[in-house]
């Protein structure tokens, strides 16, 4: 290869390299009034670098010292103080502490193992003052979310927190409801069934916040959640999937329930855990099939809804009903205020020192793997911010890993090029004989790390399956860079007159040779 195609190539590769370098890594402002935040400020972080949001739960009747301060004094007879909080036992439908705060533990080992489903495991849920629930989730915030620099980012992560658990503090059995109150039939003698004159069966309940009834479609003494089997949620092609499977004997009765939903005037299937509605299906035909699906705003809404009614079809309803919480507030972050932008540093020293060590031992070579270093690196970075993977030291611990594998994969071909050297071979000899004869060692390398880390994605859940996710892309990243080192290689070198020397190789000289 001619020198002037080497030096081309070599440009375009690092003019990639810088641009998406700079969008990567670099915030700045634009104009007076606007910002670019990077790709790295704008990827979410774990509570280690950007802090918890929280909450307060209370049952209904139990108020805080501040709600109770600011009632009528005619009003506060009817509270008694337990702790920091008030007690109204009228309210709450229980006869005496010890009762609530037994309902209430319960209810937040639920509400632990609801967090779990809904794939979090960096979480925390306490009792607290005995009848109230602390709840704490990651704040998802990006880095610059959690400096300021992007309010409507740090404004809607406050809102899904706070919308996460009012749906996840959802208390009551399932229902399938409905607006009109004269669709459902009798299934015996075919007739028309007004449910509003059937308070023994069926009941009414303003479950959309508007002041309009709403009526179960079925008998409120039928178990609805024998209808599911399990409710999962994931995304897909753009798409955020919240998946029913359905028993043979649920097919059959959604077959039901959904001919009268079609034939209705709203056409609306309302799916609701107590007084809480979590779904909405628009029926304009009969459902029969084993499984149903229906796309949501947001995964965050579809995990949220599928944790809720897995664990109602379980048999985990909550036992107390809770007021959804008013607000919620923020942490600083656990490792540290500053602790994102030290990991950012450290990785950025680490990679400047295996960029460093490769030149230093390799020579100009070296350079080429500096750069297979540095596109490893802007890889994992896009890959975070794409698949929306919060950072946490276990995920930042596998990107170094990808790219010590891909350190390693080379050495190990540079090693043998070393070698081959040393029988006298020439460059282009000795290079060709390394590649082939490192190859598979250099596949199985990849192919054992590849299938743990599918193996960690498919069956683990949080953190553990980000970090199974990050490590495929980074191993086949790997692989894929193993052979452009060995393009770069050729089209660096070609230009060079003393191979050996580009590489910092040496070959052995034979007599015959001299």
């Amino acid at each position: 290869m001619s020198k002037v195609k080497s030096a081309i190539i070599t440009a375009l590769v690092v003019i990639a390299i810088i641009v998406a370098a700079v969008f990567g890594t670099v915030s700045f402002n634009v104009g007076a009034a606007q910002r670019y935040n990077s790709i790295a400020a704008r990827i979410p972080l774990g509570s280690e670098f950007s802090g918890y949001v929280y909450t307060t739960v209370y049952p209904e009747g139990v108020i805080s010292a501040n709600e109770y301060d600011a009632l009528e004094e005619e009003d506060k007879s009817a509270y008694e103080q337990h702790g920091g909080v008030y007690v109204s036992f009228e309210e709450c439908d229980y006869a005496d502490i010890a009762s609530l705060s037994a309902a209430v533990a319960a209810d937040a080992d639920i509400l632990s193992a609801r967090l779990g489903d809904r794939g979090l495991t960096d979480y925390s849920v306490a009792v607290r003052d005995d009848v109230t629930i602390f709840v704490a989730l990651p704040s998802g915030y990006s880095y610059a979310a959690y400096k300021g620099n992007d309010s409507t980012e740090r404004s809607e992560a406050l809102s899904a927190a706070s919308s996460s658990i009012a749906y996840l503090v959802a208390d009551g059995e399932l229902t399938l409801r409905t607006t009109d109150s004269s669709i459902t039939t009798d299934e015996d003698s075919g007739t028309s069934i007004d449910m509003t004159r059937n308070k023994d069966e069926y009941t009414d309940a303003d479950i959309l916040g508007t002041g309009e009834q709403t009526y179960p479609f079925v008998s409120a003494n039928e178990d609805i959640s024998s209808y599911f089997s399990s409710v999962t949620a994931y995304a897909f092609g753009g798409s955020n999937v919240l998946s029913f499977n359905l028993t043979e004997y649920g097919r059959e009765r959604m077959s039901y329930v959904s001919t009268l939903a079609a034939s209705s005037e709203s056409q609306t299937i309302y799916v609701c855990v107590g007084d809480t509605q979590v779904l909405s299906i628009n029926c304009t035909s009969t459902i029969d099939s084993d499984n149903m699906q229906f796309a949501l705003s947001t995964l965050s809404a579809a995990k949220d809804t599928a944790a809720v009614l897995s664990s109602v079809v379980a048999g985990n309803a909550l036992s107390v009903a809770y007021n959804a919480p008013d607000s919620v507030s923020s942490s600083t972050a656990t490792g540290g205020e500053n602790a994102a932008l030290m990991a950012f540093i450290a990785s950025i020293v680490v990679l400047a020192a295996l960029c460093a060590a490769a030149v230093i031992k390799y020579k100009k070579l070296g350079g080429v793997l500096a750069i297979s270093f540095v596109i490893l690196a802007l890889a994992m970075l896009y890959t975070l911010f794409l698949l929306s993977i919060q950072v946490t030291f276990e995920v930042l611990a596998v990107c170094a890993g990808a790219l010590i594998l891909l350190a390693a994969a080379n050495l190990v071909v540079l090693g043998e090029v070393r070698a081959q050297c040393k029988t006298g071979k020439t460059m282009q000899a000795a290079v060709k004989a390394a590649y082939k004869r490192t190859l598979w060692s250099v596949i199985d390398i990849h192919v054992i790390v590849l299938a743990a880390a599918i193996l960690m994605a498919a069956v683990c859940q949080g953190a553990a399956a980000a970090c199974g996710l990050i490590l495929v892309v980074g191993t086949l990243v790997s692989y894929v860079l193993y052979w452009f080192t060995r393009f770069m290689w050729y089209v660096l070198s070609s230009p060079q007159r003393n191979k050996f020397a580009f590489g910092g190789f040496k070959r052995e000289v034979y007599g015959d040779d001299e």
